[in-house]
């Protein structure tokens, strides 16, 4: 930390547009994260966040910035993207033109773990969706538009890249996953992860076939993703000698990596059958951080920001998006469960007419925000509650 620490402070004294990075403090008010049942990775000891600011942020106090959630590993907090010795990303982020918010995760992966369908404690997905978002959307000023929202990272920040997009399509345009886990349902995934995560697989997922696992695989949101502008990178499990002897990498680093690069081709096959697209990094190397040091680089070339395939929630009006959540956001439809749904609801939009298949009782309040999963919508001449399966015509407007 005190290397880190001493890094972040010279920062800003060097020559060019320096980036300015400042912690903040993201406790989860709502109870979704509890920390005496979620564990998060030393020293970290509290929900925060690293939010790198650009250069000239402060002297325009009108001026609205694009945002790209950078999120960390397994093994990893919220200093790792910014540590010296791992992302070092200060430098590369000199002249960048957004804002960077690297949180904490802990092991948690993203999701509201199924604890035995309770999901109670360790709700990742809802802290970041209701919280995280929220807040920085009203701290800092962040552009409109889904082609200024990126999310993404390594390993298991990949996994929630994905799924936090195909969440929350309304808002996020852009998806990067850099050496991501993208099966959440592989043997390889149901044996090894609850090993790094420090839990069983059934806890977090439920059963490795079931819904709750189904619905949070990135390989399966293929139709949910195609209005989205995705980015994958894999390394090809062979070290590159210039990065000096490391015996994890060159063993585990290697083989996590082969499994990622077929995780990542089934990914990106499913995502193009379903009419999205993507773009598709590869390079010599293996599990570890300067092999991601050396495609953020890249990464940024790539441009975070580039255009969505659909710039605008008003204009998607051919969309599937499919839920266990209790409440959300679907391309600007706030939705409520009158109780979690115990199995995948799956909402499909065909000009102006919705249809739900599934099970359960649902209020649908059209109007959401763009950055507001809470279910709450704007046009309440429009909402209506229904039994699912139904099917509907939305009034115009709506």
């Amino acid at each position: 930390m005190a290397v880190l620490g001493a890094a972040l402070a010279l920062a800003p004294s060097q020559a060019g547009a320096a980036p300015r990075l400042e912690t903040i403090d993201l406790p989860s008010l709502k109870g979704n994260v509890d920390l005496a049942q979620s564990r998060l990775n030393r020293p970290a000891s509290k929900l925060q966040a690293n939010v790198v600011l650009p250069d000239g942020y402060d002297a325009d106090p009108n001026k609205r910035w694009p945002v790209f959630y950078l999120l960390a590993g397994v093994g990893d907090n919220k200093d790792a993207w910014a540590d010296p010795k791992k992302g070092n990303v200060l430098p590369a982020l000199k002249n960048f033109p957004g804002i960077v918010v690297m949180p904490e995760s802990g092991r948690g992966y993203f999701v509201d773990w199924w604890r035995g369908g309770s999901r109670i404690g360790s709700s990742w997905q809802s802290y970041y969706l209701d919280e995280v978002f929220p807040a920085i959307e009203s701290k800092y000023r962040i552009a409109p538009g889904r082609s200024n929202h990126a999310i993404g990272g390594i390993s298991m920040g990949g996994y929630g890249g994905m799924n936090f997009s195909a969440a929350l399509p309304s808002y996020f345009g852009n998806a990067i996953s850099i050496s991501g886990l993208l099966n959440g349902q592989a043997p390889s995934t149901v044996n090894v992860m609850p090993l790094d995560i420090g839990s069983p697989f059934t806890r977090i997922w439920g059963r490795p076939t079931g819904p709750y696992a189904t619905v949070h695989n990135p390989v399966k949101l293929g139709p949910e993703l195609k209005h989205t502008r995705v980015y994958v990178y894999t390394g090809n499990g062979t070290v590159v000698a210039k990065y000096g002897f490391n015996f994890s990498a060159w063993t585990s680093g290697a083989v996590v990596e082969q499994e990622v690069r077929n995780q990542t081709m089934r990914f990106a096959n499913n995502l193009r059958a379903a009419g999205g697209s993507v773009t598709y990094s590869t390079h010599t190397g293996v599990h570890d951080w300067p092999y991601w040091r050396a495609e953020f680089k890249d990464l940024l070339k790539y441009n975070v920001f580039g255009a969505a395939p659909i710039a605008e929630t008003a204009q998607a009006t051919d969309w599937t998006y499919d839920t266990m959540a209790g409440h959300g956001n679907a391309w600007g439809l706030g939705f409520k469960f009158d109780k979690l749904p115990m199995n995948i609801v799956t909402f499909t939009r065909s000009g102006q007419q919705l249809t739900a298949t599934g099970t359960g009782t649902v209020t649908i309040s059209p109007g959401a925000a763009d950055a507001d999963a809470s279910g709450n919508g704007s046009k309440p001449e429009c909402a209506f509650t229904a039994t699912v399966p139904f099917t509907r015509t939305l009034p115009a407007g709506c």
